[in-house]
């Protein structure tokens, strides 16, 4: 007999499933009518047509299902409906509303969700902008549509067998073997859920998600044109719209690159923006081939020249995203990552392989059977063209794509290596070092041609001229270069090197665009986002080559973070041990723990870090600020912390520290930690940080802890304290004698100080008093600390805006070409 289970919420997880079938169906429909409408354009064109408003209306169904997927997810999440398997392992009712979008794209379901959210905006706004092609765009993005459906259908087959995971699942059928669902009241017991991942609490994991999954998904947009147009064997419609759609996708998918290196900034403890990390790798690669495929598009468009190496980069480019997908879901970075999905993840290994084959078969399929038609010219470019070295440009970043994703996707081919030669080959130890030795040298030939292109001409340049823009800027960029060089102490060969081509990028392209384009804010749009690039690669180098620890451990103290002895030397060398009020200096500054706090709302653990710096010449305190910077502390029943940073921002600098170990004082008062003094009025007894006098005896008591009954004899000790400075506060303890039978000891403490006392006897024969004092020591409360300086950090930022700007400049810019066009 099936058991009837109470207190479930059966109706949403319904009208979700129906909505996940009906969004399938809707997608297959919309895309087998857009492929007819194809197919019938030229043999019957009242027959395409009627296909055409089918797969429309197929469309628009299917994107209204999709949002009712995800009103009904986030309704469930919202409404903390912990019957769900997915709202039980991706929420808990301490979060605050702003984290229930993190828990909807936490998990895989969410995230794909969230990628097909994107695909129908996008879709429907090229169902009406794609005009002559867009029976054969809309096929390509329905039929992806379809893919994306199946990974939430969860239609099970076997244990080991399954087509998706739904995100509706009940959590009595995902864990059916548990006892506790052999019991119809099972949900009396589930009061909570298992809670959202500490490191996505955090207000970038609200923004950064849907940004980059817009870029993402944006991506399908030239890739959809792109196989359109070899499908229809026409090679000129279809240039506008996929540069419009480049453009928009670069700068998107950029823009949310760099917003996960913020929140890596800002959640993570590596110390930075940028660590090399395979998933961070994984979303790199398509957009550095989505800009070699815009850049050979605009080559097409001027010349005719680079069609084949165009659809090359722009198919390549959706292909890396579902490949990205595959390596971040699978769990085949599971050991060389902190972002990547694993456990449920294997799940998808298959089914992404399956979706990836697709791809890949259905775009050389199309490409062989076009290759003989595809546009070619025969004669050779101009060394001098523009043409030429965008080319080259071009295939440098492919290049740089290449070396990252074989790097990155070592644990997935090296199985086969060792097939082969019998050897294992490892991830990178140092991938920092890895990467950058090549990628330096990829900036540097980047950054040169960034600038220098926009002085050549499309088919011939005049030598004469270039030149003389090349001296003027050239000769500027090396001063500039040399005083950054000077000032930074840059000398490192490739770095100088580097420092010398992006000042040449970036007063290459301000002098073109006031000397050449007359500042004309249309036309600048490839000079504002080469400026962009510029002064991001100037950022990264300056904040990261004089990148400088403060926190030198002078003690010679060895830290246990979880690694080898030599490890952990290592990492010891730079984290400071700050015990409680007690004044280390770091750098220019003197930092002192003050102490932690907590609050009922917020399960993080916030420490307050005094900095100061003074004039050493006077003493005079220059500057003082608290960085607060906090860690979830033994959270989930695990030891340890997971730490969040803090940073000082000023315009030149970012002061950036996080907490890596704590030990929180132990606040107990028992009698056996006491110190007993015998003390009379004027006598002083030193403390740690100071002293006090016991100034007098007070027998007119009021104290909020003591309520005086009728045979009370009660009596307050008055003291003093001091500390290196003066008289900070005062003590009063008080001794009561109640029915001349027991006494009472009514402590009174100073905070400031953690101070305790009591007094435990009162002597008459000696005029005296039996006190006890406790402090907590400073090594009863301690952090240890990492403190980082990146010198000109913001230059970074600013350029990530500034070349996010100049793409979207280009993209109104080709838009409004094409309304003077249609006037």
């Amino acid at each position: 007999m099936d058991i009837q289970y109470i207190g479930e919420h059966l109706g949403p997880g319904k009208l979700g499933h129906f909505f996940v079938i009906t969004s399938f169906v809707a997608a297959l429909f919309s895309a087998f009518s857009y492929f007819r409408s194809a197919q019938t354009e030229q043999s019957n064109p009242s027959s395409s047509l009627t296909w055409l408003q089918l797969g429309r209306n197929g469309f628009v169904l299917h994107s209204a299902t999709v949002a009712g997927i995800f009103m009904t997810l986030y309704y469930i999440i919202s409404n903390h409906l912990f019957e769900y398997h997915y709202v039980w392992q991706h929420s808990d009712l301490s979060l605050s509303p702003k984290y229930l979008l993190s828990c909807f794209w936490e998990g895989q379901q969410g995230s794909f969700l969230l990628w097909s959210i994107w695909h129908c905006v996008l879709g429907i706004i090229v169902m009406r902008t794609a005009k002559g092609l867009e029976s054969r765009v809309m096929t390509v993005i329905a039929v992806v549509q379809v893919l994306l459906a199946t990974m939430l259908l969860g239609f099970h087959f076997s244990p080991d067998f399954s087509i998706g995971s739904s995100p509706f699942v009940l959590l009595r059928d995902k864990m059916a073997n548990a006892p506790i669902f052999q019991q119809a009241n099972y949900m009396d017991f589930v009061k909570d859920g298992n809670g959202l991942n500490e490191l996505l609490q955090n207000y970038w994991m609200v923004i950064h998600p849907p940004v980059l999954f817009l870029g993402f998904a944006s991506t399908i947009v030239p890739f959809a044109f792109v196989i359109a147009a070899l499908w229809k064997g026409e090679y000129k419609e279809w240039v506008r719209q996929t540069r419009i759609w480049s453009l928009f996708s670069g700068g998107v998918l950029g823009l949310g690159i760099m917003m996960g290196g913020a929140w890596a900034y800002e959640s993570l403890t590596f110390g930075g923006y940028w660590a090399w990390d395979p998933v961070e790798n994984a979303s790199l690669v398509p957009w550095l081939t989505l800009i070699a495929g815009l850049h050979t598009l605009i080559i097409f468009k001027a010349t005719g020249r680079s069609f084949v190496m165009t659809v090359f980069m722009l198919v390549v480019t959706y292909i890396l995203i579902w490949y990205s997908t595959f390596l971040t879901r699978t769990g085949v970075l599971g050991e060389t990552s902190v972002h990547a999905f694993t456990g449920e993840g294997k799940s998808l290994y298959w089914h992404l392989i399956i979706v990836l084959a697709l791809l890949i078969i259905a775009s050389v399929a199309l490409i062989v059977k076009r290759w003989k038609s595809m546009p070619r010219v025969k004669t050779e470019e101009q060394l001098s063209s523009r043409e030429f070295w965008m080319f080259i440009g071009s295939f440098v970043l492919f290049l740089s794509a290449l070396q990252i994703i074989i790097s990155t996707s070592i644990p997935v081919w090296s199985p086969l290596a060792k097939m082969i030669t019998g050897k294992d080959v490892a991830p990178p130890v140092d991938p920092v070092a890895h990467y950058n030795s090549i990628q330096v040298w990829v900036a540097i030939v980047i950054s040169v041609l960034a600038g220098a292109i926009l002085y050549l001409k499309f088919k011939k340049s005049d030598p004469k001229t270039v030149w003389k823009r090349f001296g003027i800027t050239g000769a500027i960029s090396l001063a500039m270069a040399l005083i950054i060089g000077f000032t930074q102490d840059i000398t490192t060969p490739q770095y100088a090197l580097l420092l010398f081509t992006t000042s040449f990028t970036i007063v290459a392209t301000v002098y073109y665009a006031i000397s050449i384009q007359k500042a004309k804010l249309m036309k600048l749009g490839a000079a504002v986002s080469h400026l962009g690039f510029g002064l991001m690669l100037l950022g990264i180098l300056l904040s990261s080559y004089n990148k400088e620890v403060m926190s030198i451990n002078t003690m010679g103290v060895v830290f246990n973070f979880g690694g080898t002895q030599a490890e952990n030397m290592k990492e010891s060398r730079d984290n400071v041990l700050l015990f409680k009020d007690v004044p280390v200096v770091m750098g220019e500054y003197t930092a002192t723990y003050l102490g932690d706090s907590t609050s009922a709302e917020d399960k993080r653990t916030f420490f307050k870090v005094n900095y100061v710096r003074e004039d050493t010449a006077t003493g005079k305190v220059t500057e003082r600020f608290t960085l607060t910077p906090n860690a979830f502390v033994n959270t989930k029943g695990n030891n340890g912390l997971n730490a969040n940073p803090d940073s000082k921002h000023y315009i030149t600098r970012d002061i950036f520290t996080y907490v890596t170990q704590y030990l929180a004082a132990d606040k107990s008062t028992a009698s056996q930690d006491y110190e007993t003094k015998i003390m009379k009025v004027g006598d002083t007894a030193f403390l740690n940080n100071g002293y006090m006098v016991f100034d007098r005896f007070d027998k007119d008591v009021t104290d909020p802890n003591y309520t005086a009954e009728a045979n009370d004899i009660a009596v307050a000790a008055k003291f003093k304290v001091y500390d290196l400075k003066g008289q900070v506060d005062s003590l009063s303890p008080i001794f009561v004698l109640r029915d001349q039978q027991y006494v009472l000891n009514i402590e009174d403490t100073l905070d400031r100080m953690k101070v305790y006392t009591h007094v435990s006897n009162i002597l008459p024969e000696k005029d005296a008093i039996e006190l006890k004092i406790k402090e907590l020591k400073p090594q009863d409360e301690y952090i240890v600390m990492k403190a980082l300086v990146f010198p000109y950090i913001n230059v970074l930022w600013l350029g990530i805006i500034v070349m996010v700007l100049g793409f979207m400049l280009s993209m109104v810019n080709r838009i409004k070409k094409k309304e003077k066009v249609r006037k």
